[in-house]
């Protein structure tokens, strides 16, 4: 709206040009110059905020379709164990196997336990001793001040031991309840602690001040994989099979845990059966967007807009890609319906994939020479999403560039109106101000007039 600052004596001088005169001229160009503008600039907007999910929904499809197009989904794996000496762990890509386990021994921890003190606070000897802890092949030499107690005696093991063994105090009841407990941190047969005293005076010969018990000797695990026997100093077996993991559970050499890695079928269906329901949403927003209604003439914000429907044919094209020898969705499951939505039988997809999993396969990920259904649509998909050369990344840097235009053809047609009217007001106002002239000049005279019909009356 102009702004016609000084001008407020406007209309003073005539009923006729005053500032209702100018609002309702301003108020029928705006109407006619600046509300189309604001309608197209509306259009604009809804067409911007539909292609922003448009393009959500064509991300999220992209990357459901991803794994299925360069085939790793058919790579998944599930493990079955029958047995409860071992579990198992598979990574995907581990070839399909059974394999059978029988536990002789689990890998243990060397632990030993000290006489009892009646205190955590009581001390454990009173004389200077060199204290030595051999494990793994390394020796630890560690000093005992006369009147440690239990309690510093832990926390120094601990400090010194450098992760290779744990010193703990363990309430055993009775009364003398307190032990130290010194343990491996790790298993297997080469994890054996030895310990040795000296107080440095030859004439003694017992400098033993914990009286140490073994409890438990350190042990290799020793168990049969496929009928072999094998040895290992740990119950976490990674190196039998790359991508399989076993853990040794129980000791039981007469019980045999069959463990069966097989592609993870309910898996892989969980994976098509995602895509299905992406490109599904997908769909139903690319047709109400396009779509056009003869009875009530109306139309979704893109109907005819070329970068949107040539999506959504090649798109819908590729999901019926028949390969060579005349495989397509509609042989696993999967059709699609007259208005283009996919409907999916898991069970006939499942089994299928148990049948002949290598023919589904190939219909549905194909080789870079004959691309399957999932691949060519990862492909399509390509050239909207990817980089800043995506169909969809141009298209909406187009509705951007004509937003700016409008808001600038917007910008000047107000200051063009606002001069105007400015003008308009300018004029209003000398043309008011000669008017007010008349006026003052009819009024002298008619007073005039007035006095002299007075007089002659008399």
């Amino acid at each position: 709206m102009a702004n016609f600052g000084a001008l407020s004596s406007l209309g003073l001088g005539s009923s006729v040009l005053n500032y209702d005169v100018i609002e309702k001229l301003r108020q029928a160009d705006e109407d006619r110059m600046v509300a189309p503008i604001d309608r197209r600039m509306e259009t604009l907007q809804n067409r911007k905020s539909e292609l922003t999910t448009i393009t959500t929904l064509t991300s999220t499809l992209k990357s459901t379709v991803l794994d299925l197009s360069d085939g790793v989904i058919f790579a998944k794996r599930s493990v079955q164990v029958n047995g409860d000496t071992v579990s198992a762990e598979v990574k995907d890509g581990v070839a399909s196997q059974n394999l059978s386990v029988e536990v002789t021994t689990l890998a243990k921890r060397d632990i030993w336990q000290s006489r009892g003190f009646t205190s955590e606070n009581g001390t454990v000897t009173d004389r200077d001793t060199t204290m030595k802890i051999s494990i793994d092949g390394i020796d630890y030499s560690i000093d005992v001040a006369a009147g440690t107690t239990l309690s510093d005696l832990r926390d120094t093991l601990n400090e010194k031991g450098d992760g290779k063994f744990q010193a703990s105090i363990l309430d055993v009841g009775g009364d003398t309840p307190y032990t130290l407990v010194l343990k491996s941190t790790e298993t297997g047969d080469d994890q054996t602690i030895a310990v040795t005293y000296d107080d440095g005076d030859d004439d003694t010969t017992d400098d033993d001040f914990l009286s140490l018990t073994n409890v438990q000797n350190a042990t290799d695990a020793v168990f049969a994989y496929n009928g072999i026997e094998i040895t290992r100093s740990s119950n976490t077996i990674e190196d039998l099979i790359p991508g399989l993991t076993l853990r040794l559970l129980e000791e039981d050499p007469n019980a045999t845990t069959r463990i069966s890695i097989q592609q993870d079928i309910e898996g892989i269906a969980d994976g098509v059966a995602e895509f299905i329901d992406a490109y599904n949403a997908w769909y139903s927003e690319m047709t109400g967007a396009t779509r056009y209604d003869p009875e009530t003439k109306s139309a979704g914000v893109f109907q005819g807009e070329n970068t949107i429907n040539t999506l959504k044919f090649d798109v819908a094209r590729a999901l019926n890609t028949v390969t060579t020898d005349g495989k397509g969705l509609a042989g696993f499951g999967m059709d699609v319906t007259k208005d283009g939505i996919v409907t999916f039988d898991r069970n006939t997809f499942v089994e299928a994939l148990k049948s002949d999993p290598e023919t589904v396969e190939r219909t549905l990920v194909g080789t870079d020479d004959s691309p399957g259904v999932f691949k060519k649509i990862n492909e399509t998909l390509a050239t909207a999403t990817d980089g800043t050369r995506g169909s969809l990344t141009l298209f909406d840097t187009q509705l951007s560039d004509r937003q700016s235009r409008l808001e600038q053809e917007r910008e000047r047609t107000l200051a063009y109106l606002d001069a105007r009217y400015n003008t308009m007001a300018r004029r209003f106002a000398a043309y008011d101000e000669i008017i007010a002239g008349f006026n003052a000049s009819f009024q002298s005279l008619q007073q005039m007039i007035d006095a002299q019909t007075a007089a002659a009356k008399k």
